[in-house]
């Protein structure tokens, strides 16, 4: 089952062609790294996928809802962001668990009376990440990359079917990174585990788990599929236009280094 089709979509703002001719598949359960240079539509990508741009030329369809073809208004509700966006709205004084717990009401505040069986869940997805340290501290005494593992359980709370991590170790430091990263992986043995798109501009955060890649160039595709069959020198060297070499970080995650003359 496809969660998200895309057929020769393009996307055109203020005369300028954002996005072009577009064709690929996600179906339930993938694990996507989407890994692109700045600039080269990411960003527009995902707000496509959440409904907030339409497509000037193609179709598009999310969770089965098809853009222009009927009420799509619940898309959001069923798709996880973790980005930096969120993280401002957050108040730094309330509690790891209960910032968590906002997302099971997609809001930064809780606006509601909650129960403590409702809390508990909360601590209990952080744990499931590795974040069972994090529980009864106070938000803005965490460091970025706990920060980061609380926005990542907080986008889970309302079981998505689709979490997007958009650039999720932006500020990290190299430690940081790697906890980060090996916590995103747990995603995957979650018992509803969500489909995952992860984007990224850096090859080495590609991890085991992330089975797909698309490579994306100036609003391209410029290709697509299992991770085996992207990441070759011939696909990597027409993706970055440039000679590289794949140095492999251990037996599951490489380093793109590009070769200078």
């Amino acid at each position: 089952m496809a969660v998200i089709s895309l057929k020769h979509v393009s996307l055109r703002r203020q005369g300028k062609t954002l996005l072009k001719d577009l064709n690929w598949q996600v179906k339930k359960g993938e694990r996507w790294a989407i890994l692109g240079l700045n600039g080269s539509g990411k960003s527009t990508l995902l707000k496509m996928i959440m409904a907030e741009y339409f497509p000037s030329e193609g179709e598009i369809a999310v969770l089965g809802s098809r853009f222009g073809k009927g009420d799509i208004t619940e898309i959001r509700t069923k798709i996880g962001v973790v980005g930096s966006f969120i993280s401002e709205r957050l108040s730094g004084g309330m509690l790891a668990e209960k910032i968590v717990l906002t997302g099971k009401y997609k809001s930064s505040i809780l606006y509601k009376a909650y129960s403590e069986e409702e809390l508990e869940e909360a601590r209990q997805m952080l744990c499931s990440l590795g974040g069972d340290h994090l529980i009864g501290r106070i938000y803005a005494s965490l460091s970025q990359g706990e920060k980061q593992l609380l926005l990542i359980a907080r986008s889970l709370m309302e079981d998505p079917e689709v979490i997007i991590l958009d650039e999720a170790t932006t500020g990290l430091d190299l430690f940081a990174r790697e906890k980060l990263l090996a916590q995103v992986d747990r995603i995957a043995d979650l018992p509803h585990a969500p489909t995952v798109l992860y984007v990224t501009h850096h090859a080495e955060e590609i991890t085991d788990k992330m089975e797909h890649i698309l490579l994306l160039r100036k609003g391209k595709i410029v290709a697509q599929g299992r991770k085996e069959d992207i990441i070759t020198p011939e696909v990597l060297e027409n993706f970055y236009q440039n000679p590289v070499s794949i140095i492999p970080i251990d037996d599951k995650r490489f380093f793109i280094k590009p070769e200078v003359n």
